[in-house]
């Protein structure tokens, strides 16, 4: 099973498609800031692009821990965000969180995920890539596999 969250008009075949606003048609209309309606350990792929920035400061490490919940052992989340090392994270006032390479520290790594009690664990392949230059968009783009 795989899950496209905040799908928008952006639906995909063979993709569960996610989103809050039941306008744009989704095969499940849910909050993912108050969770996924799956099981534990079900889920074979979560795919994020251009969505984790549409979190709430505050419920972004809720959410990744319930993505996390919801992935397989070594199942992957695919992540395109708008990266703070370019202009795309802050030019849209519709964002309300902030990420960057170095965010991923805390779902990556013993030391920070230990410090700030992150259950989430991952092993990621992340790089940032320049999307537009005139504009100075930088998004993070990669693949994180949970490891339970």
């Amino acid at each position: 099973m795989k899950l496209n969250l905040g799908c928008g008009h952006n639906q995909i075949s063979d993709y569960i498609n996610i989103d809050i606003r039941p306008e744009v048609k989704p095969d499940v209309a849910c909050d993912v800031e108050m969770g996924l309606p799956y099981e534990n350990s079900t889920i074979d792929e979560v795919r994020a692009h251009d969505f984790l920035e549409h979190i709430r400061l505050g419920q972004t490490v809720r959410v990744i821990e319930e993505i996390y919940r919801v992935l397989k052992n070594g199942g992957r989340l695919s992540i395109s965000v708008p990266s703070t090392d370019g202009r795309g994270a802050f030019q849209d006032p519709t964002h309300k969180s902030f990420w960057n390479i170095n965010t991923w520290l805390y779902f990556t790594d013993d030391r920070y995920r230990e410090l700030y009690g992150i259950k989430a664990d991952f092993e990621a392949f992340l790089s940032d890539v320049t999307t537009d230059w005139d504009l100075k968009i930088v998004h993070t783009r990669g693949d994180l596999y949970a490891v339970k």
